[in-house]
């Protein structure tokens, strides 16, 4: 039976494309359109090539979508199909921000900018989480655009979190920090060190208050050693909590024992963290740089530059200020309706509608199928308004 196949460089658990990816399934299982996964690497990251193993399953009517992460060798392959092609970009970070600290890395992001160009020829459509994303795709020569958030299922923010990392920051509390959290990758685009630039201006300017936590996977060694020489010169290594690498539960920990969400990054297709943390009603700040404007919307502090002082005077006053940290909880849950599933599988809807047209495919989705992403989040929705408006400001 002909489907909608998805490739894609890796299908790992908690990886943003992955869950993309699955979401996406999800909703094509519901419209009655099977949807199989070829991943090229598998959970430890070593090449498995298993993109190949779609010829021996390709249907007549087949449609591929290909989820562009990084350079890989489907490219090619893709290119070569004659099954009719939808690409999936969440984003590309341009290679200098690699060049100082990996020179191979750097490379490889140059030739996945190519490779995006690529492809432009052979799709049909192009999906992308934002309108910053689009320009990327309209200047790499695709002809058609969709434009949508990240699919996302709520409920998977309601699991269970790490009794170890709650009483941790707890802990925290009662000794009078602020806990500052940061949740991504260590990379260089990223600019973990303006954060630890801000927290040690916030030290200067109100004391040894506050704990900025670090929550990501390590890239690059020699950003890391940086980031940890940054913080020991600036005297706050002992307040900057390196977390490389997390389970669900732990993750859910941070989030919701966190005071606010810090972001100094330069270069982002989306941001889902920011997303995660307006879900957990965390007060965000965030420099207004690439796709962060559009994620975080009316849901937060948008910084326009990134001077320590500023960033310090903005952290102690989300952490401090009641009522501001109200506004800023509601302000958060009605940007969430904006980029919730509400919101994006119904635009998800007309863009796979609009790629089998394009495709001249024989597909025949249900589009009047309900979605069980989209009544799961507006209940979970309607019951974290309720929560808010049982709390006190």
């Amino acid at each position: 039976m002909s489907g909608i196949h998805q490739f894609l460089p890796m299908l790992a658990k908690g990886d943003g494309v992955g869950n993309n990816a699955r979401a996406m399934a999800k909703r094509l299982a519901e419209l009655g359109i099977p949807s199989r996964f070829y991943a090229d690497l598998d959970k430890a990251g070593e090449a498995s090539g298993g993109h190949l193993d779609y010829a021996k399953a390709a249907e007549p009517g087949d449609i591929l979508l290909y989820h562009v992460a990084t350079s890989s060798p489907m490219t090619t392959y893709l290119a070569r199909r004659s099954e009719p092609l939808g690409v999936v970009y969440q984003n590309i970070t341009p290679p200098e921000y690699f060049a100082p600290y990996d020179a191979r890395a750097a490379a490889v992001q140059k030739r996945a900018q190519g490779e995006v160009e690529t492809l432009a020829e052979r799709a049909l459509l192009a999906m992308t989480p934002s309108a910053y994303n689009a320009e990327d795709l309209h200047a790499a020569g695709y002809r058609e655009v969709a434009e949508f958030p990240i699919i996302f299922d709520p409920a998977d923010f309601l699991g269970p979190s790490s009794p170890r990392v709650a009483e941790v920051l707890a802990g925290l509390r009662t000794k009078g920090f602020a806990n500052w959290l940061f949740v991504g990758r260590l990379v260089p685009n990223k600019a973990q060190e303006r954060l630890i630039m801000a927290l040690h201006a916030h030290r200067e300017a109100y004391g040894d208050t506050a704990v900025l936590h670090l929550v990501g996977r390590p890239s690059y060694p020699g950003y890391v050693a940086a980031l940890h020489g940054l913080a020991e010169d600036l005297g706050v290594g002992g307040r900057v909590n390196f977390v490389m690498g997390v389970s669900e539960e732990e993750l859910a920990a941070f989030y919701r024992g966190s005071d606010l969400f810090v972001s100094a990054s330069e270069h982002e297709g989306f941001c889902m963290p920011i997303v995660e943390a307006l879900f957990h009603g965390l007060p965000v700040m965030a420099y207004d740089a690439g796709a962060v404007p559009e994620t975080l919307g009316i849901g937060g502090v948008h910084l326009s530059d990134r001077d320590p002082a500023k960033m310090a005077g903005w952290a102690e006053l989300l952490a401090s200020d009641p009522e501001l940290r109200s506004r800023l909880r509601r302000l958060g849950r009605e940007q969430l309706t904006r980029v919730a599933p509400t919101a994006t599988i119904p635009a998800f809807d007309r863009a796979i509608g609009r790629l089998i047209e394009l495709a001249g495919s024989p597909l025949a989705p249900n589009f009047e199928a309900r979605s069980s992403i989209v009544t799961e989040t507006r209940e979970i929705l309607e019951r974290l308004s309720e929560q808010d408006e049982e709390e006190p400001a």
